[in-house]
């Protein structure tokens, strides 16, 4: 935390070299997390034969624990009197700990039953408290580079960017995961290691390219974060906004390897609908930015979520065709970008009715918020598969396919549903407050 006038914070323009620099971060960061997101589930069950409700809860563990790291860490982070050297020392020393712990983890070590569970849980444990300390590192970064207007928009447009290039790199190689078969007992382990080595590298650019600041002795300030928090009505939307849609949206994704598998009977077909979710992703992106530079963030927001409910209810009617995975991936670009838009913008709104600026606690929060509804999200998609009758050996009956692309759809749109309900609440007791 910091007085606002605080001489470190970065309020000038920053240069865009520097700003592409930093997003590349976002590259490695999503090849590792839309790998581990999408394929630890399928790993899981399908190679290392552990069950789909203990697997579910292996994904669970390890969000859940990463995300409760996050608090901690935002905590200390705001108590420096040199933040950006703290970002930038934790980005360059932690990258090579979590690209080290990530290709471990698929390294088979030919176990099976409750060691190659506790195998599991281990490395995927070690694995999320590095990925914690480098993500709020990373995240909180981008606060000290959008105070300038219109900097946030920009800048959180080329971070997922390079997610969604990251999203294309995963989906190109999706079937080192899906297909154990063809890669001849070596194509998991070469792309594993690539991707640990491209979050290093793309993770030690970003810290290169972080504006310096002048440090200046540490001023104490009231330890009023819990106010601050509670006190920030746009951060308390986010926050519940980011938890529905993390709690739900990833079913859709999280089910194309069991669909292209159990459904379509295609392995390739997994590669192709997580291609086509990142180009439509990528395509989009410029298209957000520039309406959420000339509309209000909000509406952008809604917009996105339409999109997303339309395209879930479209693959709901023709789930092997692309057209909805496609307009699912628009609507979730605008989403997901808005996300840090709307974070940066309630940081700036606590600094201004307070006069104190956290950075840290609320970027830990909205990662805690997030990771514990994607936790949560692949325990329920466990259980679902589970309950289903889903097992590796066994091919799966016609209603249970149709239980699954149910699954994979319908939770998805209940949750885009959710969120607009919770728009339009904030929208009519706004209006109400402006009428009084």
């Amino acid at each position: 935390m910091e007085q606002a006038a605080a001489a470190e914070i970065v309020d000038r323009p920053v240069h865009r070299a520097r700003m592409v620099g930093y997003a590349s971060g976002n590259f490695g960061k999503n090849v590792l997390a839309s790998t581990m997101d999408f394929f630890l589930l399928f790993v899981l069950t399908e190679r290392w034969g552990v069950s789909p409700a203990v697997a579910g809860l292996v994904v669970m563990i390890g969000l859940v624990w990463d995300g409760l790291c996050d608090p901690l860490l935002g905590r200390l982070l705001d108590r420096s009197t040199n933040r950006l050297g703290l970002y930038r020392g934790l980005l360059f020393v932690g990258a090579p700990i979590v690209g080290v712990l990530f290709a471990l983890f698929f390294v088979d070590p030919g176990w099976r039953g409750s060691a190659i569970l506790a195998w599991a849980v281990t490395i995927v444990l070690l694995f999320r408290t590095a990925y914690s300390v480098c993500d709020v590192a990373h995240n909180a970064l981008m606060m000290r580079m959008t105070r300038a207007p219109g900097a946030a928009t920009t800048l959180s447009g080329l971070r997922y960017m390079f997610s969604c290039l990251g999203a294309l790199a995963v989906a190109h190689f999706a079937s080192a995961f899906v297909d154990p078969a063809g890669d001849g007992g070596y194509g998991l382990l070469t792309v594993t290691g690539g991707a640990a080595l491209a979050y290093v590298a793309t993770l030690w650019l970003s810290a290169a390219s972080a504006p310096r600041s002048a440090i200046e002795p540490y001023v104490p300030v009231p330890r009023a974060s819990l106010a601050w928090v509670l006190g920030n009505r746009p951060l308390l939307l986010l926050l519940a906004l980011g938890f529905v849609q993390a709690l739900t949206l990833p079913f859709f994704a999280r089910s194309f390897a069991y669909i292209g598998k159990g459904v379509i009977h295609d392995a390739a077909w997994t590669g192709r609908a997580l291609t086509t979710l990142a180009l439509a992703q990528l395509v989009a992106l410029p298209v957000w930015m520039t309406i959420a530079r000339r509309t209000g963030h909000l509406h952008v927001v809604r917009f996105s979520l339409m999109a997303i409910a339309a395209g879930l209810t479209l693959f709901a009617i023709m789930p092997a065709a692309i057209a909805g995975i496609a307009l699912f991936g628009i609507g979730n670009a605008g989403l997901q970008m808005m996300i840090w838009v709307l974070l940066a913008n309630a940081i700036d709104h606590g600094e201004r009715r307070t006069g104190i600026r956290f950075e840290g606690l609320p970027v830990a929060l909205l990662l805690l918020i997030l990771k514990l509804g994607g936790g949560l999200s692949g325990a329920l998609l466990g259980q679902g598969l589970a309950r289903i009758g889903w097992t590796t050996a066994t091919p799966l009956a016609h209603e249970s396919g149709t239980r699954l692309l149910g699954m994979a759809w319908a939770v998805p749109l209940i949750g885009a549903l959710a969120c607009l309900v919770m728009l339009a609440r904030r929208r009519a007791v706004t209006t109400a407050a402006q009428h009084r």
